[in-house]
Parts: C-alpha cells; sequence; structure tokens
C-alpha cells in the first residue's frame, strides 16, 4: 500500500467496515425474525460498501472524502435498519382462507382427503333425506335406519343401534337395530338364549340412563371406543354361548342442540373375531354422527311444527264448538238483572255456563269449570252440560240434580275429568234462591241493606270424582237490591306482568263500587278492572262471571 495516503483517511476506512459488519448482523436478524422482507437493494448497498473498499485500500487515492460519505450514508441507514429488526413480526396470512368457498370450491376440495370428501356426501345425504322424509308415512323411521346403515357400511361394522331418549320417561329406547350386535348389557334371566330371541328383545329394548353403557353415554355426553371389552367394565359379557360373546364397539351421543341437548346415542359393533375399531373409523363415526344430529334436528323440527300445527287447529275446532254451547242471548227474566262475561284462552275450553228458565217458578242458572284442556274438557263440559238440562226441569231440588249428574259422569268409564260446578235454582215469585255446588266454584250474595258480600256455598268434591257424593242443598232468601254472584277461579287466579292475582279482593272492590247499576253494567266494571289489571299478560285459563242482580 503507497506511503503517501494520509493516515487520518484509514479512520473513516475502518469505521466504515465496522458499519458494514453491523448491517450485516441486523440483516441476517431480520431474516431469521422474519420481520420483515429484505429487498435486494439492501444487498446491494452492503455490496457497494465492501467494493468500494476493496477498491480504496487497492487503489488509494482521496478516499478522506468518499469514505465519508460512505460512513454517513450508512449511519442514516442504521435507524431504519433497527426499526425493521426489532419491529413486531408480520402475521402469516392465510390466503386460502380469505378465499370465499363460492369463489374456489374445486382448489379447496381438492385439499381434503378423498374419505373425508365421502363422509361429507354421505353426511349431505342425511340432511336431504331429513328434508325428503317430511310428507313420507315412515320418513322419520328411514331416516333413523339410513343413519345407522351408512354408519355400519362406513366402518364396516357387524352390527349397529340408533337409540333414542324418552321425552317424558327417563329411559332411552332402541330405535333402529340392523346386523349382529351382542347385548352390551345384562339380558333378563328368563330370556332364553337363542339368537332369534336375543336379537328381537335388543330391538325394542329400553334402557334406564344409568347402569348400563347407552344411558351412561348419553348422561356423560362423551364418546366411547372400546377395544377390549373383557377388560372394560361399562359393558356386560353375558355367557356362555359364543354369539353373545363381545367384540370391539363403539357409541357416540347424538345432541339436538350444539353441546347442551343429548337425544340419542348411535352404537356400532364389531364381531370378536376381527379386528377392533380404529382411532380412524371411530372419528368418521363422530363426523357423521355430526350431520346425523343436523338432520334429526330438521326432522325433529317440523314434527314438532307439524303437531303444534295440529293441536292448534284442533284448539280452534273446540274454541268454535264451546262458544256455541254458550247462550247467545240471555232470555228476559222478570225481577231479575243478568250480567256476564266470559274471556276464553286458546285452547282450555274448560268454562260453561247456562240460563234455563224450567218454569214460572224456577229459573235455573249453571256455571262450570271443567278440568283439563282442549277437546278433552270440551267432551266433559258438553256431557255435563246435557245431563243437566235433561233433568233440569224436573221438580227435583239443585243438590239432587247435581248429585244424579255426579253419579252420570262417574258411571262413564271413559271420562277421568272432573269439574267444579254450581247450580242455582232462583224462585222469582218468592224472591227464595236454592243452591248447590262442587268444588271451587263459590256463590257469593251481596246484600245491599248491609252494602257487604257474603260466601253462602260450602265446600264439596268436584262433579266427577266420587260416584257416592251427596251434594246438599243450601236455601236462602233475597231481597230488591241484592246480587247474587259465582265465578270460575280462572278469574281472581289472573296474573298480571308483576306476578299478582287479580284476587278475590279486586272483584269485591268493583262489585261494591258499582252495586247500584244494573247486572249487565256490573259486568262490565268487572270486565274493564279486570284487563286493565292483566294488560297484555298471556292468560293459562279460561275466566267467566255470573252476576244476578235482583229488582
Amino acid at each position: 500500500m503507497p506511503n503517501n495516503i494520509d493516515a487520518i483517511a484509514y479512520i473513516p476506512l475502518i469505521a466504515t467496515s465496522v458499519v458494514a459488519l453491523i448491517l450485516c448482523v441486523f440483516i441476517t436478524i431480520i431474516k431469521i425474525r422474519k420481520t420483515a422482507k429484505i429487498s435486494f437493494i439492501t444487498y446491494l448497498v452492503i455490496l457497494t460498501f465492501i467494493v468500494s473498499n476493496l477498491y480504496e485500500l487497492i487503489n488509494p487515492g482521496n478516499i478522506f472524502a468518499f469514505s465519508t460519505i460512505q460512513l454517513i450514508a450508512e449511519i442514516l441507514f442504521i435507524p431504519y435498519i433497527s426499526m425493521l429488526a426489532f419491529g413486531k413480526p408480520r402475521e402469516e396470512t392465510n390466503i386460502r382462507a380469505e378465499i370465499p368457498v363460492f369463489q374456489k370450491p374445486d382448489a379447496i376440495i381438492e385439499e381434503i382427503e378423498p374419505e373425508k370428501i365421502d363422509l361429507i356426501e354421505k353426511g349431505r345425504a342425511f340432511v336431504t333425506l331429513a328434508a325428503d322424509s317430511f310428507g313420507a308415512k315412515d320418513g322419520q323411521q328411514n331416516l333413523l335406519d339410513t343413519i345407522n346403515r351408512t354408519c355400519m357400511e362406513v366402518t364396516k361394522a357387524d352390527g349397529g343401534a340408533l337409540l333414542l331418549i324418552d321425552d317424558f320417561d327417563d329411559v332411552i329406547a332402541v330405535k333402529s337395530f340392523m346386523g349382529d350386535f351382542p347385548p352390551p348389557y345384562e339380558l333378563p334371566a328368563d330370556l332364553p338364549h337363542k339368537p332369534l330371541r336375543v336379537s328381537t328383545s335388543f330391538k325394542f329394548a329400553q334402557f334406564p340412563l344409568r347402569d348400563n353403557i347407552f344411558g351412561e353415554t348419553a348422561i356423560s355426553a362423551k364418546p366411547a371406543l372400546i377395544t377390549n371389552p373383557e377388560d372394560d367394565s361399562r359393558v356386560f359379557q353375558n355367557k356362555p354361548e359364543d354369539f353373545l360373546k363381545l367384540g370391539s364397539s363403539i357409541y357416540i351421543p347424538l345432541r339436538l342442540h350444539g353441546k347442551d341437548i343429548v337425544i340419542g346415542v348411535l352404537a356400532l359393533s364389531r364381531n370378536p373375531d376381527k379386528d377392533p375399531f380404529t382411532n380412524d373409523e371411530f372419528n368418521w363415526t363422530q363426523t357423521l354422527a355430526g350431520f346425523a344430529e343436523s338432520a334429526l334436528k330438521t326432522a325433529f323440527s317440523f314434527k314438532d311444527y307439524k303437531d303444534n300445527q295440529e293441536l292448534t287447529k284442533e284448539s280452534d275446532t273446540a274454541t268454535k264448538l264451546q262458544m256455541q254451547l254458550i247462550p247467545k242471548k240471555v232470555p228476559v227474566i222478570p225481577g231479575v238483572s243478568f250480567g256476564t262475561f266470559m274471556t276464553q284462552t286458546a285452547g282450555v275450553c274448560s268454562d260453561f255456563y247456562d240460563v234455563v228458565p224450567a218454569r214460572s217458578n224456577r229459573v235455573s242458572f249453571l256455571i262450570m269449570d271443567v278440568a283439563g284442556k282442549g277437546m278433552t274438557s270440551l267432551t266433559v263440559g258438553t256431557m255435563l252440560r246435557s245431563m243437566m238440562r235433561l233433568v233440569i226441569n224436573t221438580p227435583q231440588s239443585a243438590g239432587t240434580i247435581l248429585s244424579w249428574v255426579n253419579k252420570g259422569i262417574c258411571g262413564e268409564n271413559t271420562i277421568d275429568h272432573f269439574a267444579s260446578a254450581a247450580l242455582i235454582n232462583y224462585d222469582p215469585t218468592k224472591k227464595s234462591v236454592q243452591i248447590a255446588t262442587g268444588g271451587t266454584i263459590p256463590v257469593l250474595v251481596y246484600r245491599a241493606d248491609k252494602n257487604a258480600i257474603e260466601k253462602i256455598s260450602a265446600s264439596k268434591e268436584p262433579v266427577g270424582v266420587e260416584k257416592t257424593t251427596e251434594y246438599k242443598d243450601i236455601l236462602f232468601t233475597v231481597k230488591s237490591g241484592d246480587i247474587i254472584i259465582t265465578y270460575t277461579d280462572g278469574l281472581v287466579e289472573a296474573l298480571n306482568s308483576e306476578g299478582k292475582q287479580y284476587s278475590y279482593a279486586s272483584l269485591s272492590k268493583v262489585i261494591l263500587a258499582n252495586a247500584r247499576l244494573a247486572g249487565k253494567d256490573i259486568a262490565n266494571k268487572v270486565k274493564e278492572d279486570f284487563k286493565k289489571f292483566i294488560g297484555s299478560e298471556a292468560l293459562h285459563d279460561d275466566q267467566t262471571i255470573l252476576l244476578i242482580k235482583i229488582q
């Protein structure tokens, strides 16, 4: 190297080399941590520095100015390199996930394993079959059998069973049974160990939700793969026949709403002389079970909708028939101002009332509240009303008439419902009243001279409960301004949005405040007050009131 070079020039040259080395270290860190994409320009800059340094060392000249410029460039480049080196790593973007399925279906399907594509197609067939089964006679059973058969084919199982949990009893029952499936539960002691008898018993069996593999799978909601049944306490080995010997088995819970509600269990069995189920086959079954859950949810939802539509139709029919049994127009009764209102609740059809002018000295008022709902309560109410009208024209007393009707309805073996009832016989010539009651319907009297309400009726069994029940007569007289009051419990027990009952206190308050009005007007006042109290709250029982104002 020439001797005439100023020694000072070597200072920036050496410093440039040191900085170039630092830059190389930073670039290496960036490459390893993947904090930024390294451009070829960066490598070109470093290469330029190195080449220039070599050139200046080999061909010395005015290197002071040139090296100083290089040093300044490197120093200015250090903050940018530092930010890239120690900044936040970039998140890798899954470009494939950003592409909508409908844009690249072929590319995505190509990346799914062939057996998974087959499972997806079979699962889609479940959902399609669920939709097609709505109008079919045995649509739901065909769906269950198809799910069972498909899972057997995919896993090469020798036997399969699909069980569903009963909605009302704590049992799980077999709904689909196919192939050779040795019972994994203890057989009844009195069941002959014959293949046909055992398989038939299994096909129609139901199990408690405990002490058996089916119930335990449903309760735990955990799938089970049993490869060695001899050492697994969850299954029971029946003996001594060979056809009862257990092999490998799979048990998968079926859920209706995500993971919250288990509706059944899918079970598969493989004979003991074959290899046990593999983990892949176990996973395939769980995949198919997921599609089966969607299909079953669709089928059950439609069934519930269809059943609800049928109930609604039946309810509408019953409501119309109920109204046909209610007097359209109350007959004119001398010396009496009659008032009533009745509010029907959809599908209940429990309340009935009637007014029968039997003869000049007897007008009969009847009110009933039949237990139950819908067509059943309508049938019982119709029968009671017919019996009452048949015997009410006789000279018998109210208690005797109610006792006869009670014996008649108790004699109907197909009827297991009962009714609260009140029969009021009024003699307008003497202003005398004769009543008989059974159940929860009271008879009250507003005494005008006392401006007070008193209860007249006594407690007794409802009509239709006990055939030997005898209903007694209660006699009393009334004066002008008095009011005979009777109502069903749906009125005073109705709840508002705050959970408070309308109550007897509210009813009596309205009657006392409007006692001077005619019977029809008092009933309207009660109706207005009741509706104001209830508001838009849904009601669950009919409400009926009868008021007989003595002129």
